[in-house]
């Protein structure tokens, strides 16, 4: 795994060159993905984040499609640092109050949306091993491909329990990868799953 690894939940997440942090030279890759399968119901938002909203749809959607926006799933913490990556960027011309508001709907849609969905998946994941249901969660398939399912900001994870031993693995899935935007995962983490995420990404052989 290289310094472009970057699982987040994301992903991870990656963040993975999100809301324009790898800025135009890896726009044109993720408008060819995933466009716009993430649907925010506006009616349902109240009116200051539906603003905030808006100023994140205008300047994060010169780069990235909704679906590579918001994918991932960060504490407020990183949703800073992604967001102050992105305003450090030339073509960005995002002002300290955007900034503001793009996190307020970050941080907004993190509590509630992704949130219930984060619930309806522990409901609904019966089969599918806890491990995947995790990486899914976290939105690491945003940045990471396994069988040629997923992104394509970071290398594919095919084979990566033969690369790397499981403490490794777990050395970079908690706490991130650096001088990446890989996020470690979120402060909430719970032992049981970082071990089932682990045994999840070791058993890709």
């Amino acid at each position: 795994m290289n310094k472009h690894f970057i699982p987040a939940a994301l992903l991870g997440f990656s963040m993975v060159a999100l809301l324009c942090v790898t800025g135009v030279r890896s726009a044109s890759a993720q408008f060819t993905q995933n466009r716009e399968t993430i649907k925010i119901d506006t009616s349902g938002l109240p009116p200051e984040i539906h603003k905030s909203y808006n100023t994140f749809k205008t300047k994060c959607g010169e780069c990235h499609t909704l679906d590579t926006s918001l994918k991932p799933s960060f504490s407020s913490a990183q949703w800073t640092v992604v967001v102050k990556q992105m305003q450090a960027m030339a073509s960005s011309h995002l002002n300290d109050e955007e900034v503001q508001r793009v996190l307020d709907f970050l941080n907004y849609d993190e509590s509630h949306r992704k949130a219930a969905l984060k619930s309806q998946a522990s409901s609904a994941s019966g089969s599918i091993p806890t491990g995947q249901a995790f990486y899914s969660a976290q939105g690491c398939d945003t940045c990471h491909s396994i069988a040629g399912k997923g992104g394509n900001m970071g290398p594919a994870l095919n084979g990566v329990g033969a690369k790397l031993s499981r403490a490794q693995i777990a050395q970079i899935v908690k706490d991130g990868k650096a001088d990446t935007t890989m996020p470690a995962l979120p402060s909430g983490t719970t032992d049981q799953q970082l071990n089932e995420l682990v045994d999840f990404l070791a058993g890709l052989k």
